[in-house]
């Protein structure tokens, strides 16, 4: 066998979305339950289970009973019986903590430091639950909003220097915008500031941006964030972009530090089918919307805000890269047509390429019941049909899915065809990044 079809787990953090992933499985939410994330994979948080004949494994348990066939040989001598990656949908309907991710070599030490200080994996204050880092890369299935990369602190010190800021408790951020050292350090000295904040000073400082919002938005239609234009390029064609979520963090999260984000971090809106990739020490925050997303299988974050979780501003600040100004947004290599062994135009392909050694995504929108050929590396794939139905057809096996089911193909499977109408993700390790990943 070489299809596997699987079932999934479903985690009810507090800012998730009610509809955005009953939606996509097609299921009722009767008890409007918060939707947040939907896992693939075999992390320990959220396992998938193979479904085998009438029963059910965890995927984990099938990829250790034969790693080299399930994994792909090469998948295996790097990584033994794991998968790397895990595969999410991801459905936000208020504002993700302001957070970062380790490097795998902070990670690494980051991990053996709390286990010499004996915090358990499960201790509210500890920073690093593994040894491995947590690139990302996110592919909008609706309109999705976020924060990724520092503004440049010129743009920062002017929102700062004016009138509704002249608090006592702004004097250390408008000092350190007047940092000497270039721009990641200035980046560096505010975030240090900000993060430095007592709870009577960062209820001052939101008022006070609350205040700038208001003033910043008079004379403009009164809109929700959410219906206003997506920005071209990333970061902002609409300069009331920020105003517009410091008015909506306010409610969400009244009174925390990280309602000022949108003053020091770029705003981004992604169309469907547009992503953002974020690498090793990009400060950033998911706002809104429902997106596919593909990481290495990792659980480390350092918070900045947005929380009622621990936040540990000196490693947050070891961790993060201020340097990084700009999100990294991917419309896709160019798309590539799917043909029909007839030479039949039935679709096209399109990747999302990231410097990742552990993942890769792509997208696949079958046209027609027209069947294509694919050849494949020898490398496991998750497959998850987010519209219509995809039939699967290879050596003597058959598998639809149809919107919201994902489907197991192990590394040997290589050679098989697919058929629609329908759209699906794939995600997989590649090949020729893994020759250059180091361990």
């Amino acid at each position: 066998m070489g299809f596997f079809p699987l079932i999934n787990t479903i985690q009810h953090y507090p800012w998730g979305s009610t509809t955005g992933i009953p939606s996509l499985l097609g299921i009722e939410n009767s008890a409007g339950a918060p939707m947040a994330e939907l896992w693939m994979g075999t992390h320990p948080g959220g396992p998938s289970r193979v479904v085998l004949g009438a029963k059910t494994i965890p995927l984990g348990d099938l990829l250790h009973s034969d790693p080299a066939t399930h994994l792909g040989p090469r998948i295996t001598e790097r990584f033994g019986a794991e998968l790397p990656f895990l595969f999410k949908v991801l459905a936000a309907e208020r504002a993700l903590s302001i957070q970062v991710h380790p490097s795998r070599e902070q990670a690494r030490n980051g991990y053996a430091r709390e286990e010499t200080m004996g915090l358990g994996v499960d201790d509210p204050e500890r920073n690093y639950k593994d040894r491995n880092h947590k690139p990302e890369v996110l592919c909008a299935l609706t309109r999705f909003e976020g924060l990724a990369g520092f503004r440049d602190p010129t743009a920062i010190r002017a929102d700062f220097d004016e009138p509704e800021f002249s608090v006592a408790a702004a004097g250390p951020l408008r000092a350190a915008l007047r940092t000497e050292g270039g721009r990641a350090a200035v980046c560096r000295a505010f975030l240090h500031a900000m993060l430095s904040q007592n709870q009577r000073q960062s209820g001052e400082l939101v008022s006070c941006a609350l205040a700038l919002a208001s003033r910043g938005l008079d004379g403009q239609p009164e809109e929700d964030p959410l219906d206003a234009p997506v920005s071209s390029p990333p970061g902002g064609s609409d300069p009331t972009a920020r105003f517009r979520w410091i008015q909506r963090l306010t409610i969400q999260f009244p009174g925390d530090i990280g309602v000022l984000a949108p003053l020091y971090l770029n705003h981004f809106a992604l169309s469907p089918g547009q992503a953002v990739y974020l690498g090793a020490g990009t400060l950033h925050a998911y706002l809104h919307g429902v997106g596919v997303e593909l990481m290495a299988a990792s659980d480390n974050v350092l918070r900045g805000g947005l929380t009622g979780k621990h936040i540990d501003r000196d490693e947050l600040l070891r961790v993060v890269d201020c340097g990084i100004t700009t999100p990294v947004i991917i419309d896709g290599c160019a798309q590539q047509p799917l043909r029909s062994r007839t030479d039949t135009p039935v679709g096209f392909s399109v990747s999302y390429s990231t410097p990742a050694g552990e993942f890769r995504l792509e997208r696949l929108v079958l046209e027609g019941d027209d069947p294509v050929q694919v050849v494949r590396e020898p490398t496991a794939h998750i497959a998850l049909c987010v519209g219509g139905r995809t039939r699967f057809l290879g050596n003597g096996e058959a598998h639809t899915i149809s919107r919201g089911d994902a489907l197991f193909i192990s590394g040997t499977h290589t050679e098989y065809s697919l058929s629609g109408p329908g759209e699906l993700f794939l995600a997989s390790v590649p090949l020729e990044v893994l020759d250059g990943c180091p361990d």
